[in-house]
């Protein structure tokens, strides 16, 4: 899978780990603003074609 959802817990000692997996990067953004709606949490979408967080859902670069 390309995009994972990284989430933790906004607590001290937690660390990041993937809470969702798919190709579909209008999914995981979707995924990703579920998660974050609750204050604990942290969220970031990871692209690991280009090991880089995504930026700006709508770029042409995350539909290759």
């Amino acid at each position: 899978m390309r995009f994972h959802v990284m989430w933790r817990r906004d607590l001290p000692g937690s660390e990041f780990t993937p809470f969702y997996e798919t190709d579909d990067i209008y999914e995981a953004k979707d995924f990703a603003m579920r998660l974050a709606y609750e204050e604990v949490n942290i969220v970031y979408v990871l692209d690991t074609k280009l090991d880089t967080p995504v930026r700006n859902f709508d770029d042409p670069i995350y539909r290759e």
